[in-house]
């Protein structure tokens, strides 16, 4: 009888935990969704209003970002703006 008490406190336990584990994974993915689309509005700024290629525009950045980074990131930000797409030859 004990040991199916304490299986029974354990499973409540790893439930409570996966629950919580669960929307902290959530709260991050939406945190970092904000963090590229900010990043995007700035590379669409930076390659539509200042006319850099999006590869100028991840080298004046100084970080790592790559370039398939830097292109779904103003992708996104393009695509929740509402406005379409632009192409960018200069890639």
């Amino acid at each position: 009888m004990r040991a199916r008490i304490a299986a029974a406190q354990r499973d409540q336990r790893i439930s409570r935990l996966a629950t919580k584990l669960a929307v902290t994974l959530a709260r991050r993915d939406e945190a970092l969704q904000r963090w590229d689309r900010r990043v995007g509005d700035v590379l669409v700024e930076l390659t539509r209003v200042e006319h850099l290629t999006l590869d100028e525009a991840v080298a004046w950045s100084g970080t790592t970002l790559t370039k398939p980074e830097a292109r779904r990131m103003r992708q996104l930000a393009e695509s929740q703006s509402g406005e379409a797409p632009q192409t960018h030859p200069a890639e």
